[in-house]
């Protein structure tokens, strides 16, 4: 079974949490204001499950999709509603009056916020993970490029469509998929926004030997 075990899911966690880390200093500059990125669950769930990562699949969602490329290839996922989504707007742009719809300063504030995070989170992880396989060269994936989020797309759709699409490489190759789920906090309050790391199959295997 292609599957992670306890121990393995343990040391990505940690490491995980160092993208987190710098992507929590990362939004803090871009607010101007506290805001921390932690790891809230990584987990190997069944395709099913992992679908429903972002709640009940008939809920609408907004997202900015990335892919991830260099060392490690897969997605990442910053979505919220429409409510917490329009409130980062506000915040960025300063408005004392909420928006109540998309239009394309809001739509390019949140792609722009999750570039800036999701830059942060990766650059990180390229810089953790050859440390980790450093006793076994063969092992480490492959950082000899940065990994770096794809300009992000601004997608409003059901969850279940939003995530079908980046687990699905992993589910047709290992029996269950692994989602490094993050939350946010802003001024120490609990933000509805989600950010979630998906590695695609290939990556994810190279992360399975390394780890032994």
């Amino acid at each position: 079974m292609k599957t992670l075990d306890p121990s393995q899911i343990e040391q990505l966690t940690r490491l995980f949490q160092y993208g987190a880390s710098e992507a929590s200093h990362a939004l803090s500059l871009w607010l101007s204001r506290k805001a921390s990125v932690s790891i809230e669950q990584l987990e190997q769930l069944s395709f099913e499950q992992a679908t429903e990562s972002l709640g009940p699949a008939d809920t609408t969602l907004c997202g900015c999709i990335m892919g991830v490329t260099g060392g490690m290839t897969g997605y990442m996922l910053f979505c919220f509603d429409d409510a917490s989504g329009l409130s980062l707007c506000d915040l960025l742009l300063e408005r004392s009056i909420a928006s109540e719809k998309w239009g394309e300063l809001e739509t390019s504030s949140a792609m722009e916020t999750a570039n800036i995070v999701g830059c942060a989170y990766l650059n990180s992880l390229a810089e953790e993970f050859p440390r980790v396989g450093a006793a076994d060269p063969e092992k480490i994936v492959d950082a000899t490029q940065t990994w770096v989020p794809t300009p992000p797309q601004f997608i409003r759709d059901y969850a279940a469509s939003i995530l079908e699409f980046a687990v699905m490489s992993q589910a047709t190759e290992f029996d269950s998929v692994l989602v490094a789920k993050n939350k946010f906090q802003i001024d120490d309050q609990p933000v509805a926004w989600t950010l979630l790391l998906i590695p695609d199959a290939s990556s994810l295997d190279s992360m399975r030997r390394m780890l032994g």
